[in-house]
């Protein structure tokens, strides 16, 4: 396994810990991994595979108005929330809800979906995956995505998982366009990244780790690391000042992350 294939995912991470299913994916040593978009693509064999050993049901805090299709297929874990008016569908693959996320009035999650700890889901999402501790908490569409640790995505934040010729999608690995071989692939986001509102994000695109991006409007294929807006590159200060704020909203501290952080900044240089 190539860890450098799967940048921007493991600037902060090594390849074995990104999250594959429910779980890790050193945890399914089945997988003989090459390309971030296989994550994806066997995102319903994962999730059955873990809800199997992991078990399955309704441990979170659920909302009477709230529509549960297959709920068999779900584990929402004890401390997560949905809220009012939400419907998660499992009927297509299995939803996995981790600890202390809280899914927002009239969402709608469509499986299979993995959202790790701490996230904030609102708008419609379907077969991604999200690291943990990111929000999506507004209006608009994420589907076929990998979405990394502490992203923050805009209201009206959309991407698109779909060419219009309904051909197979090349992502960027390593400098090189790879054709993927599948039809629906939507965007890494890279962990730290940060997505202003109204950004359009076009299939088989790539965020780097800490970007900010801001403007609004159909967005680059690729964004680099650290990048600022459509030209510049963040202060390396600045970033920590503000990855301390919104760390510390979580119960988290930036030391945790200080060195590789810092690390991740100038390897990007």
């Amino acid at each position: 396994m190539k860890k450098d294939n799967f940048l921007p995912l493991t600037y902060l991470r090594d390849a074995g810990d990104l999250r594959c299913g429910a779980r890790t994916l050193r945890d399914h040593t089945e997988r003989k991994v090459e390309y971030p978009w296989e994550l994806i693509g066997n995102l319903k064999a994962d999730l059955e595979t873990d809800l199997k050993v992991m078990g399955s049901g309704i441990k979170g805090t659920v909302h009477p108005s709230v529509v549960l299709y297959a709920p068999e297929n779900m584990l929402i874990e004890a401390g997560a929330e949905i809220e009012a008016g939400a419907v998660l569908d499992a009927r297509s693959g299995p939803i996995y809800i981790g600890r202390g996320t809280i899914v927002r009035p009239l969402s709608y999650l469509r499986g299979p979906l993995s959202i790790g700890p701490e996230c904030r889901i609102g708008g419609e999402v379907t077969h991604s995956i999200f690291y943990g501790y990111s929000n999506k908490a507004h209006y608009g569409f994420i589907g076929h995505s990998y979405v990394g640790e502490w992203v923050n995505l805009g209201a009206g934040t959309t991407n698109s998982n779909l060419k219009n010729t309904y051909g197979t999608v090349k992502m960027t690995v390593n400098g090189q366009d790879v054709d993927s071989g599948t039809q629906f692939l939507g965007c890494l986001i890279g962990d730290h990244a940060k997505l202003g509102i109204g950004t359009l994000i076009p299939t088989g695109a790539v965020i780097g780790v800490g970007a900010n991006v801001f403007g609004g409007g159909l967005i680059p294929k690729n964004v680099p690391a650290f990048s600022w807006g459509n030209n510049g590159r963040v202060d390396l200060d600045k970033f920590l000042v503000a990855t301390d704020a919104v760390m510390k909203r979580r119960g988290r501290e930036l030391e945790e992350l200080k060195e590789r952080l810092v690390s991740a900044y100038s390897r990007t240089a």
